[in-house]
């Protein structure tokens, strides 16, 4: 077994001494931490599915084609997030009232406390990656009853290979709203590896609007975690487009702390050719009086693989409790595969939660009556395809973002208006 702490972009990692001392020093123990910790085989539960994608960590270095997704969101707050760190000067121009942006290495060790804090919630391989080697950080801070209407659009760039780190910070204090996109655009070989990391602490009777969207490649490798953890009240939205590369996946731990909070989740997953992609969402309900709903929807096709883990957990005390999960799958061809995996663990008794999974191809039904209207048999499979996954798609809060991603869906599905 080959020890994290021992692959050679590890070793090779120098401390960003522009960083405050507390975040270094957090670096210094996630780095401890990384030497009792192996990189994945099948046997670790958690990457059953996944390890033999991670490839060869060790991570090479060259040039290619940059591949990303587009996100152009009119009246948005555009930051660029790269392998060199993030321009303070730049985030010094940007002037929102109520909106505070900030880069780690410029933070007081006051403002490093609850980041300090939050990371005691860090779990698994890709986050003590993160924390263990990020260069800088970004913190973006919505002030106490401020409401954000131009979305923020952080766009991750990594135009080589080599491993990239971006984590963000992001802090709503109470009544605050916000709505956060994440574009990436990353460089399509076998030695690119993103490990993003994004946390969010969301304020009492606050609400944070967050959409992801990877971009579909073929040779890179992108790992990110999401955690957000909820106040009083606090509601937590999240759009997630997963498209396939190499090997993707994405980690969402959302944490209902107190009562009265809500959390939708939504992702639409599709992937092509030898494509994979691995979703682990986990919802805890820790205090009493929350909902969650959750609906992800899945299409494989050719050789590509998906997997979903889904995890809804009920403390003892989270009695009042409303949780739904709902995860549904398409398999366009015999050689495609899909794993689900809908967890409930309820440790109160007064509850109300569902979960569900589908697995299943096309209703052959479908497909001959739209054929009796005048379709081919391949324009009535993709309009069916579609029709899959739009319900989530428009759903999307932002029209203009929505449009993109269907048009994005209808060009990989080969359908076009």
């Amino acid at each position: 077994m080959t020890q994290l702490s021992s692959l050679a972009v590890v070793e090779a990692h120098q401390l960003n001494s522009a960083l405050p001392s507390q975040i270094q020093t957090l670096q210094k123990n996630a780095q401890e931490k990384l030497s009792t910790l192996v990189v994945p085989t099948r046997k670790t539960e958690h990457w059953k599915y996944s390890a033999k994608r991670l490839g060869d960590l060790s991570l090479l270095s060259n040039n290619s084609e940059t591949v990303s997704t587009t996100a152009f969101v009119e009246n948005a707050i555009y930051i660029d997030i790269s392998a060199a760190g993030i321009d303070a000067a730049a985030l010094s121009e940007i002037e929102e009232s109520g909106l505070t942006l900030q880069a780690f290495t410029k933070l007081s060790d006051e403002d490093c406390s609850a980041i300090i804090e939050l990371a005691e919630y860090e779990r698994g391989e890709l986050e003590q990656i993160n924390t263990a080697l990020f260069n800088d950080g970004l913190v973006i801070r919505i002030a106490k009853n401020a409401v954000i209407e131009c979305p923020i659009i952080l766009n991750f760039v990594q135009d080589e290979a080599g491993l990239t780190t971006p984590r963000v910070y992001i802090e709503l204090e109470q009544s605050a709203q916000a709505t956060v996109i994440e574009n990436y655009a990353i460089a399509d070989v076998d030695g690119a590896f993103c490990s993003s990391q994004t946390t969010a602490l969301i304020g009492d009777n606050a609400k944070l609007t967050y959409l992801r969207q990877n971009p579909l490649g073929s040779a890179f490798r992108i790992g990110g975690t999401t955690r957000a953890i909820l106040k009083r009240d606090a509601n937590f939205e999240s759009h997630i487009l997963c498209l396939g590369s190499a090997m993707a996946r994405h980690d969402l731990h959302v944490l209902m702390t107190e009562k009265g909070s809500h959390c939708e989740l939504n992702g639409v997953v599709v992937t092509k050719e030898k494509q994979h992609y691995d979703n682990h969402t986990e919802i805890e309900h820790i205090a009493s009086n929350c909902t969650s709903e959750e609906n992800y929807r899945c299409i494989a096709d050719d050789n590509s693989h998906i997997v979903f883990n889904g995890r809804i957990y009920i403390h003892k005390d989270a009695q009042k409790t409303l949780g739904e999960m709902n995860n549904r799958n398409l398999l366009l061809s015999n050689s495609a595969e899909i794993d689900t995996k809908p967890e409930l663990e309820i440790y109160a008794d007064d509850v109300k939660c569902a979960h569900g999974a589908t697995i299943g191809q096309l209703d052959e039904k479908e497909v001959y009556y739209l054929k009796t209207r005048g379709l081919s048999d391949e324009q009535a499979r993709q309009m069916l395809t579609l029709g899959f996954v739009l319900e989530l798609v428009r759903a999307v809060p932002i029209a203009s973002l929505a449009e993109q991603w269907e048009q994005t869906l209808s060009e990989l599905l080969s359908f076009k208006d």
